[in-house]
């Protein structure tokens, strides 16, 4: 009866020891995660953003097993992220949004801009289009996407949140200033649709002079400058 004794405790010691060694991977991989997705985020914040720098570290994984599926999940949402904002920033930086109202625009697709009308017809588009992405992408509903269909159970899906997810209130304040920011610059584009077509209307009351736009009469002259004044 004793040796029994001595078998079921060395098998319980095993069993104690082995659940040990488990729950010590599980905390190390889940600091390791952690550590991981504070590093890119790190990256991401910086001022010199490196896209193919955080790309690269997206790519690559840390984990194994079932916290694998968790980092593959995390890391796709980041990268989507990443990516519509990087469509966003690209747009927001094209030179021909920049130089619509120029003189060199007002010569090369004046007095009819054409090419004009459409480019910004084009990007207002585009820019609530990205919008709506970029808003759906800050919803936890969103997030959770990411591992459903995934066969994790509730511990990992549970640490996955603890990752990914945000509170209602950072969740709305972070949409509201994504949805400022980006109608701010639509506001503009309207504005520079309203000079457009006031130039058009008035194709035959101003020329170029240099780096000038000169209006026939100081009325009109005025009126544009009232327009300029709304940007």
């Amino acid at each position: 009866m004793k040796k029994v004794l001595i078998i079921i405790g060395v098998i319980l010691a095993l069993f104690i020891a082995v659940i040990a060694v488990l729950i010590v991977k599980d905390y190390n991989q889940e600091e390791k995660l952690r550590q991981e997705l504070n590093e890119i985020d790190s990256m991401i914040n910086f001022e010199d953003f490196d896209y193919d720098a955080v790309n690269e570290r997206l790519g690559k994984t840390i984990s194994s097993g079932d916290y694998l599926v968790v980092e593959k999940a995390a890391k796709k949402y980041l990268k989507d992220t990443i990516d519509i904002t990087l469509t966003i920033v690209n747009i927001l930086n094209d030179e021909k949004l920049v130089n619509i109202l120029t003189a060199e625009n007002y010569k090369n697709d004046g007095p009819n801009f054409i090419n004009s009308k459409l480019y910004i017809k084009n990007t207002k588009e585009k820019l609530e289009n990205n919008k709506t992405k970029i808003l759906n992408q800050m919803n936890n509903e969103t997030v959770l996407s990411y591992v459903e269909n995934k066969n994790l159970d509730s511990y990992y899906i549970d640490f996955y949140k603890s990752l990914s997810f945000s509170s209602e209130a950072e969740i709305n304040k972070n949409k509201q200033e994504m949805e400022d920011s980006i109608d701010s610059i639509i506001d503009m584009l309207n504005v520079y649709d309203e000079i457009i077509d006031f130039l058009i209307e008035n194709k035959n009351e101003w020329t170029i002079d240099g780096e000038y736009i000169v209006f026939s009469t100081e009325k009109l002259g005025n009126q544009y400058d009232e327009l300029l004044l709304k940007l």
